[in-house]
């Protein structure tokens, strides 16, 4: 059994994901804590950061998701309609 997980990818748009994630890291990474996640990560690449959360039920991840500061961070991604992604994962 893997613990549940989530990859949220924001890439770059009108502004760039690092400025992105330099306005949002530290909410998205209390909400997670606050919600008991396992671990966490952010990774950069060239065209936009990925930040990939572990948790330790689906309940819990879905839970994070709910979070307004969540939401508030996902809806201020650089381009809405191609550069963010969000894939839910592993799990019972």
């Amino acid at each position: 059994m893997s613990d549940p997980w989530l990859l949220i990818e924001v890439l770059d748009g009108e502004t760039p994901a690092s400025a992105w994630r330099r306005t949002y890291a530290d909410a998205l990474v209390d909400a997670a804590i606050a919600d008991r996640a396992v671990r966490w990560s952010w990774h950069q690449h060239d065209h936009g950061v990925v930040f990939e959360i572990a948790f330790r039920t689906e309940g819990i991840r879905d839970q994070f998701c709910r979070r307004r500061s969540v939401k508030v961070a996902l809806d201020a991604a650089p381009d809405q309609q191609r550069g963010l992604i969000i894939i839910p994962g592993g799990g019972d």
